[in-house]
């Protein structure tokens, strides 16, 4: 054997004690990325130097109205203007999308006021009963019918579980009831809106200074 031990490890050479001010000691690996970067960035200014110098001071194009330096950076503005069918194409998808929010919300309304009580849909218990043959079905006589004995007390954990889930259940139909009145509110507020666009006469806006409330006022016009 050459006497060398296997199990020691290469350790990196530290920076010197007196060199401490100047950080971690830069290996060749480190050095190498960062000349890769600084020598990438040096390429790209001299291209965009060559570019500059190249340019035509009489050059011009629409683009230049929309675009600016802000902060040291070039930045051109959106144009998120849209066409008269464009926008009334894109308010009819909106209605359609909210009137099927709004009927799904008063489907799990409905679901909900089933279930719970004192929600003005209040569930009307039923009692099934079975028997053995048709003779029976006639002889029976709702008045005369015993109803089994009731059940045992639940115990605490199981009736406080259950006013938790119960409680629960009513924050959620309460959530889901103004979610609902959100819904329908923008759907009116939308179908005013596509009702102004397509009309033809001019429209007048009324504001009641004293409630807030607006109102919309057609100009009568001569029918043909």
């Amino acid at each position: 054997s050459s006497g060398i031990n296997a199990e020691y490890g290469h350790r990196e050479r530290s920076q010197p004690a007196f060199r401490k001010k100047f950080g971690l000691l830069e290996k060749h690996k480190d050095y190498v990325v960062r000349a890769k970067d600084f020598n990438k960035k040096k390429r790209i200014l001299k291209q965009l130097r060559t570019i500059a110098d190249d340019k035509n001071p009489d050059e011009y194009y629409r683009g230049m109205i929309k675009s600016s330096i802000v902060d040291g950076k070039h930045k051109t503005a959106k144009d998120n203007s849209l066409s008269a069918e464009a926008l009334k194409l894109f308010k009819t998808q909106d209605a359609n999308y909210l009137q099927v929010k709004l009927q799904a919300e008063k489907q799990k309304i409905a679901k909900l006021q089933s279930i719970l009580h004192d929600t003005g849909h209040e569930k009307i218990n039923t009692h099934t009963v079975f028997v053995d043959s048709d003779s029976e079905v006639d002889e029976f006589n709702p008045d005369n019918f015993e109803m089994p004995l009731k059940r045992t007390k639940q115990p605490p954990e199981v009736h406080k579980a259950l006013c938790k889930i119960k409680k629960q259940q009513y924050s959620l139909l309460r959530l889901r009831v103004e979610r609902a009145e959100s819904l329908e509110q923008a759907a009116s507020k939308l179908k005013l809106q596509r009702t102004i666009a397509a009309s033809k006469g001019s429209v007048k806006k009324i504001v009641d200074e004293e409630t807030g409330v607006v109102t919309y006022r057609w100009r009568k016009q001569r029918a043909k």
